[in-house]
């Protein structure tokens, strides 16, 4: 070997360290790049809708005025609607970079079953459907329990009976809705009614109804006009002065399917948080008629304990 070479080995070494140093660092920057682009890649969450009311979220998703998205427009009819807005609201504020996504359904049902074997991905729901299902996750609550309330809904002419004599209990009257709408059911039987009769559309409630053949079902209120409810030009009013609540919260439902659902559902729970702080669940909630202002001092027909016991602990004028 020649004294050259020799001297040259140090400095081979030297080029080589410093060579393998740069390729590391380059390497470096590179997982850096990707991981924030991981980070900051925007994932679509698909969100099952009913047929009856896909036409209004799909336009709303696709629309360039934000209003229907931060329930500020008026649409009392669209539940979907405003659980999709508190969706896409609870995910941006809780810091994940979601784009939500409907796809059509035929009803919950059918729904629920999409979320559980991973052809969607999140709905909302009651708490014991989502309890009793081991394929998916649970958020914490938008709607707590007794917040959901509903009317005693009748024709127009046992609405015009009740202002010269108010219902104080609903013995003598006769009840009809869907078996299958279990918190409903459940309500109706608490309050035992003359008679409670299973319908097998909603539909058919108001034609039952409107014959005379039923005097009542429970309805959401509508933030419409007098807080009527139509179907198929059958139109049916709330009994004054009197509510019912469902004994039941309502969470969203997540896939366990869906990559990385815990982390989703963290993101999505300090979303739910600051929506219920700053506001803009009530907003939605209140502009939509599922709380609905105008019954805020209505009588509780079955009160939740809790109710009870705040109403006990409020003095009296």
């Amino acid at each position: 070997m020649s004294p050259q070479t020799g001297a040259n080995r140090p400095a081979d070494r030297t080029r080589t360290g410093i060579l393998v140093a740069l390729i590391a660092m380059l390497c470096s920057f590179a997982d850096f790049g990707s991981i924030s682009a991981n980070a900051t890649e925007t994932i679509d969450i698909r969100f099952p809708v009913r047929e009856s009311e896909f036409d209004t979220v799909f336009s709303c998703q696709n629309d360039s005025n934000p209003d229907c998205r931060s329930c500020l427009a008026n649409r009392p009819d669209s539940a979907s609607l405003v659980m999709y807005s508190i969706l896409q609201e609870a995910l941006n504020a809780g810091g994940l970079a979601a784009r939500v996504q409907v796809v059509p359904s035929p009803n919950s049902e059918r729904s629920r079953k999409m979320v559980s074997e991973g052809f969607a991905d999140i709905k909302s729901d009651w708490d014991f459907n989502i309890d009793a299902d081991p394929e998916v996750l649970k958020s914490l609550p938008i709607l707590r329990r007794g917040e959901v309330e509903k009317g005693i809904y009748v024709s127009q002419d046992t609405f015009a009976l009740s202002s010269d004599t108010p219902v104080s209990d609903v013995h003598h009257m006769s009840a009809v809705s869907i078996r299958t709408w279990r918190l409903d059911w459940e309500v109706l039987e608490s309050l035992a009614p003359a008679s409670l009769t299973s319908a097998a559309t909603k539909q058919q409630i108001y034609a039952l109804i409107n014959a005379g053949r039923a005097d009542f079902t429970l309805l959401e209120f509508s933030s419409g006009p007098g807080m009527v409810r139509s179907s198929d030009g059958i139109r049916l009013y709330p009994m004054p002065g009197v509510k019912v609540v469902l004994p039941a919260s309502q969470h969203f439902m997540i896939s366990r399917h869906l990559p990385d659902a815990e982390k989703i559902v963290a993101a999505l729970n300090t979303g739910i948080d600051a929506l219920h702080a700053n506001g803009f669940i009530h907003q939605c909630l209140t502009n939509s008629g599922i709380i609905n202002e105008q019954v805020r001092d209505w009588r509780i027909l079955n009160p939740t304990e809790d109710q009870l016991a705040h109403h006990k602990t409020v003095p009296s004028n």
